[in-house]
């Protein structure tokens, strides 16, 4: 740049802040403000709740409050006017009066004036919180951590924000949001109602809710109705089910029940939008004839469901013409039907339980069916509601690597028509994995499928870890790295056993948050945020590597902070499984490893060919000791390693494995021993693991300090009937972990 151009373009840029700054109002300054906020005295209870939102969060920002007045009160060119009304219309006259229930907002400045307005309901609020957040930093990252910058002064020029949600309903089903109607409202979900001013109660209205779920069960349940109407429910195999199956669509009599149960439901409870007729919570329909002509008819489950539910929507439309009837499209009635299509009162509730949640819909094989059925049904449903599923069920605390796809998922769903979502998360339990930063981060792209993710997680990030914030991203990036690595499904039933968490992930992530730990290890808050998104690390750790684990502090580590945050259960549906069901297990693991009995290397003259002897034995018995007493040897020889012929036809056999295991580096080893029926384990003559006799798969470890070299491996196996399982898995002191590696076994002469 030439130097006169340089000067020039300082003047220019001079001059411009001058006559900015002749434009400029001041909010606030030094504690003080001439501001007064503005309603309506008519404005409804959602609209005062916005004032006195606005007016508590300047506060906290400046340490002003403003008072909160009528229409009549304040001093033109210094008002902050919440909700559409005669200010308004006389500053903004191109401006429309939005229906109450529009959740898109605008705010503004008219002169001094600042405008808040949107639909009465929810959409003011959501001007005053996005006013907040875009122009004085505040942030709520949860319901216990919010920001409110303080500020000195606060000047403005001009101002415009409008704001349309991608989704009309929109409902992040996680603990701290369902459960918090306060911070809900602040992350614009709409599935909860607003508390009402008094704390005594909410305010009506102020939700766009689903009223129930596999509602035809609690219709017609087999408990009500069974005894005196079987042909109510589902025929499977000739006989009409007295649990809980389906109900039969055919009959016309299920359909009149139906329809009183479901008006007199929108009567009672007439504050929802949309009232479920949904099927019940399994695979098993009605087969009888005139339910499967139906099917037939309209190309399978779905189209009798549709069929069953236009029939509910047409007899509830006169007299509730402003409710819909919601039905599934749900596993057996996923895919959409032929030759017909729902009625316009009538909601499809689409559900993606079998899907990968790793990858986008139209790049992974296991998820093109779900891309098809989506664009299906998009086509005929004149309103498409999504049930999605974001964490895992059955361990909410294993890492979800999902963070790459939350976003073109609901991009999809957005594409695909869908006018409200359902995300499925934690919503029993605080122990899921980064919680507060995946509600975030579903509730910011609910409302803009299109945001900006990385800003987002930066934003989050830095708010909430503080100085731990960098490491926090790259664990989460190395999280996507080598969990989302070529070939690597799953879906939202993920266990510890997937091959996904590898030793490599495992190891990395706690070298990667000890970093953390140690960045924000003066700050006691910070600190215990970050130890509680370490807890899946220490979790898996224990499990696939326990002796690291033990030595790590994985254990203790685990402990303080399901202590720290309260928390127990860890399952969707298995009660057993929970904190402290896993605390004892990784306690006995470091009594296991303390007491651990000292096994010295064996004199052994191994030649060096690796492998295993075996006998294997047939017939009749109950016990390995059965086994080598009345046994019948069929067969003797050598493999690889330690394993079993598995086939589902074949029962009644059993085998005697028999190697040199060598052992690299002295220290603790674990065994660990699934088997279905009986084994026994051997390690130089003395019995380490029993789990004889016949049963179903059954699980046990054994730990030992075991000298370098070679020790006798010996184990008895044998199955009685129903099912086979001999899995043998190693965890050495050397950091091997997986199954008993060919390698390090050796014949017995």
């Amino acid at each position: 740049m030439k130097v006169h151009q340089f000067f020039f373009s300082v003047l220019l840029g001079a001059a411009s802040l001058m006559l900015s700054g002749c434009n400029q109002h001041t909010l606030f300054r030094n504690g003080a403000s001439e501001y007064s906020i503005v309603i309506a005295p008519d404005a409804p209870e959602s609209e005062q709740y916005a004032a006195q939102e606005l007016k508590n969060w300047i506060a906290q920002v400046s340490g002003v409050e403003l008072p909160i007045t009528d229409l009549q009160g304040g001093q033109a060119g210094k008002r902050l006017v919440v909700g559409y009304n005669a200010i308004t219309e006389e500053l903004v006259p191109s401006a429309e009066k939005p229906s109450d229930r529009d959740d898109a907002f605008t705010w503004c400045n008219e002169g001094g004036d600042i405008l808040f307005w949107g639909g009465s309901k929810r959409g003011t609020l959501y001007s005053v919180y996005s006013f907040l957040e875009e122009e004085l930093g505040c942030r709520w990252y949860s319901s216990k951590v919010s920001v409110a910058p303080k500020r000195e002064t606060w000047s403005f020029g001009t101002l415009y924000n409008h704001e349309e949600p991608s989704l009309m309903i929109r409902d992040n089903c996680v603990l701290d949001v369902r459960n918090q109607p306060v911070f809900s409202a602040r992350m614009r979900n709409n599935f909860v109602k607003l508390p009402s001013l008094d704390g005594k109660g909410t305010i009506a209205g102020t939700a766009e809710g689903y009223w129930g779920v596999h509602a035809m069960g609690y219709f017609i349940s087999p408990g009500e109705y069974y005894a005196q109407h079987p042909e109510y429910f589902s025929l499977i195999d000739g006989k009409r089910q007295e649990s809980y199956a389906q109900l039969c669509l055919s009959n016309p009599e299920v359909l009149s029940i139906c329809i009183e149960k479901i008006k007199q439901k929108m009567r009672e409870a007439p504050d929802y939008l949309i009232y479920s007729m949904e099927q019940n919570d399994n695979m098993r329909p009605c087969q009888c004839e005139a339910c499967q002509a139906l099917v037939e008819k309209y190309g399978g489950e779905s189209g009798l469901m549709v069929w069953f539910v236009n029939q509910v929507a047409d007899a509830v439309k006169d007299e509730f013409p402003d409710k819909f009837v919601g039905t599934f499209a749900y596993q057996y009635t996923r895919h959409a039907p032929k030759d017909i299509v729902p009625r316009e009162n009538v909601v499809i509730r689409l559900c993606s339980i079998e899907c990968c949640m790793l990858h986008d819909y139209d790049d992974c094989e296991q998820n093109k069916s779900f891309a098809q059925d989506l664009k299906d049904w998009s086509a005929i449903a004149p309103h498409l509601y999504i049930w999605d599923y974001v964490t895992d069920f059955l361990l909410y605390c294993l890492p979800t690597p999902n963070w790459k796809t939350l976003q073109t998922h609901l991009q999809d769903y957005v594409n695909g028509h869908a006018i409200g979502i359902l995300e499925e998360g934690d919503y029993q339990t605080p122990s899921c994995e980064f919680r507060e930063l995946r509600a975030w981060l579903l509730s910011k792209l609910m409302w803009n499928c299109n945001a900006d993710v990385d800003a987002l997680i930066m934003d989050f990030t830095e708010g909430y870890y503080g100085a731990a914030a960098p490491h926090i991203r790259e664990y989460l990036e190395m999280e996507d790295r080598i969990l989302r690595r070529e070939g690597m499904h799953t879906g939202c039933y993920a266990t510890v056993a997937h091959e996904m968490y590898s030793p490599e992930f495992i190891r990395e992530g706690r070298r990667i948050m000890a970093e953390a730990r140690a960045a924000v290890a003066d700050n006691p808050e910070l600190l215990k945020r970050v130890e509680k998104e370490e807890l899946p690390l220490c979790l898996l750790q224990m499990e696939h590597l326990p002796l690291e684990g033990i030595e790590s502090g994985a254990d203790t580590m685990f402990r303080r902070v399901i202590q720290q945050e309260g928390i127990s259960q860890m399952t969707e549906f298995q009660p057993n499984i929970n904190a402290t069901s896993y605390i004892e297990s990784f306690q006995k693991i470091a009594e296991d490893i303390n007491n651990a009995p000292h096994f010295p290397a064996m004199k052994a003259e191994v030649k060096g060919e690796k492998g295993v002897g075996y006998t294997r034995y047939e017939g009749t018995f109950k016990s390995t000791a059965e086994m080598l007493a009345n046994g019948k040897v069929v067969k003797r020889g050598t493999m690889p390693t330690i394993a079993i012929e598995e086939d589902e036809n074949i029962d009644h056999f059993g085998y005697v494995f028999d190697a040199w295991l060598k052992v690299e580096q002295e220290g603790p080893h674990q065994l660990r021993v699934a088997t279905d029926d009986g084994t026994v384990v051997m390690l130089d003559d003395k019995e380490i693991i029993n789990r004889d006799g016949s049963h179903s798969p059954q699980t046990q470890t054994a730990i030992m300090n075991l000298e370098k070299g070679f020790h006798r491996l010996c184990i008895r196996y044998f199955d009685d009937h129903e099912g086979q399982v001999l899995d043998i898995q190693l965890t050495a002191s050397d950091g091997y972990k997986g199954p008993l590696p060919e390698e390090r076994l050796f014949l017995v002469e």
